[in-house]
C-alpha cells in the first residue's frame, strides 16, 4: 500500500489537533493515506463524547496551566505531553478500510515493528490498545472526519503523569493517590523499560524503513501541500465548554485501562466507597463503614459470588443489604 509520510515537528496543542482534522478534511476519496507524526506540548485531549466539568478539575487546570483539548478522535481523557511522540493514520474511502478495529489490524504490525526496533516486545489488545509486559504502553482512538477515516495514538517515550492525575476530577485526596498507584502499575514509558530515553528524533529516522518493511510504498510529497496547509489552518475544533451538560464517560471516576475502573461515590448520610476493579474482581475497597484495610479483604471476589457474601456479612454486619447495593452502584466494570 502507497503512504505519505508527513512529520510536522513541536506543535502547539491545539495545533496538534488542528492537523489531523485539516489533512483529513482536505484529503479526497482517491488520495494517498496519511501517516503524520508530531510532538506537542503538555496537555490534556477530551475524547469527541466528553465534558471538561464531568473529567476535570478546572481550578487545577487553571493553575497548573494546562491547556484543555477537545479532539474529534474517540476514546477517553489523554494526556500528552513532549515525551510522547504522536502518530495519525489518516485513510480515504478509496482503501476501502471503513471502520476503526479494522484500521488498527492493518497499522498495529508497524506500531509493534517500532517498540521491537528498540528493544520492546509489544503485543496488540483489545482492538486499540498495545501492552508490553503485562503493562498498558499505548492505546488508540478513531473517527471519521470528512470522508477519511482517521486513527491517532503515541509512542510513550518518556511520560510524566504527575499533572494528568492533579487535573483529573476527583471527589478526594485518596482518590488522586489511588489513580497515581493504578497508573504506575498499570501503565508504562519506553525509559522505564529500556532505563534510558529514547530521542523522539531516532524513532522518526527508522520510521520510513519499518513503514518499508510493513509492506507500505512510501511516496510524495512528504510536506503537506499548500491546500493541506490551508486546511490545517482554518480546521476547527469543538470549543471547550466547562458547563456543557454531559454525563461522566466512567461513572463517579475514571477508567484505568482496559477492565480496570476507578470509581468513588458519597452519600447524603456521610458514608462513601471508593472501589477499583479490575478482570471482573474487585482490585481494592476502601469505604466509610469500616476499618481501613478491612475492604482488602474483598481483594480478588467476584461480586455474588459465596466468597464475597460472607466477606460482605463479617464487615457491614446488619448493613451488608445496604452496602451490596452501594458497592454494585458504585463499582464499574465495563465501558
Amino acid at each position: 500500500m502507497r503512504i505519505r509520510l508527513i512529520h510536522l515537528g513541536g506543535l502547539a496543542p491545539e495545533a496538534l489537533h488542528r492537523a489531523y482534522v485539516g489533512l483529513a478534511e482536505a484529503q479526497g476519496e482517491q488520495d494517498v493515506p496519511i501517516l503524520l507524526l508530531a510532538q506537542s506540548d503538555a496537555h490534556l485531549s477530551l475524547g469527541a463524547a466528553q465534558g471538561p466539568g464531568a473529567e476535570l478539575d478546572r481550578a487545577a487546570c487553571e493553575r497548573l496551566r494546562i491547556p484543555v483539548v477537545q479532539r474529534a478522535l474517540g476514546g477517553g481523557l489523554v494526556w500528552v505531553d513532549p515525551g510522547q511522540l504522536s502518530y495519525f493514520f489518516i485513510f480515504p474511502p478509496a482503501t476501502r478500510v471503513c471502520r476503526a478495529p479494522e484500521l488498527f489490524a492493518l497499522i498495529a504490525p508497524w506500531v509493534i515493528a517500532v517498540h521491537a526496533y528498540f528493544g520492546l516486545k509489544v503485543e496488540a489488545r483489545d482492538g486499540h490498545d498495545f501492552w508490553c509486559q503485562g503493562r498498558k504502553i499505548g492505546g488508540t482512538g478513531a473517527a471519521t472526519i470528512g470522508r477519511s477515516l482517521v486513527l491517532g495514538g503515541s509512542f510513550i517515550l518518556d511520560a510524566q503523569w504527575a499533572s494528568f492525575v492533579d487535573c483529573v476530577a476527583a471527589p478526594s485526596h485518596e482518590f488522586r493517590a489511588w489513580l497515581t498507584e493504578a497508573l504506575q502499575e498499570g501503565l508504562c514509558s519506553w525509559s522505564q523499560l529500556l532505563d534510558k530515553v529514547v530521542d523522539p528524533g531516532a524513532l522518526r529516522e527508522v520510521c520510513p524503513a519499518l513503514l518499508r518493511a510493513a509492506g507500505y510504498e512510501l511516496v510524495l510529497p512528504t510536506e503537506p501541500t499548500e491546500t493541506e496547509q490551508y486546511a490545517m489552518g482554518q480546521a476547527e475544533l469543538e470549543e471547550v465548554d466547562w458547563d456543557q451538560p454531559v454525563r461522566r464517560r466512567v461513572f463517579a471516576g475514571i477508567k484505568l485501562k482496559a477492565g480496570a475502573f476507578l470509581t468513588e461515590q458519597h452519600w447524603p448520610d456521610g458514608h462513601w466507597l471508593r472501589v477499583w476493579t479490575e478482570n471482573d474482581t474487585f482490585r481494592r475497597v476502601a469505604g466509610s463503614a469500616w476499618s481501613a484495610g478491612q475492604g482488602d479483604t474483598l481483594t480478588g471476589l467476584q461480586p455474588g459470588s459465596a466468597g464475597f457474601d460472607e466477606r460482605l456479612r463479617e464487615m457491614a454486619g446488619a448493613g451488608a443489604a445496604l452496602w451490596g447495593e452501594r458497592l454494585s452502584e458504585t463499582a464499574v466494570w465495563t465501558d
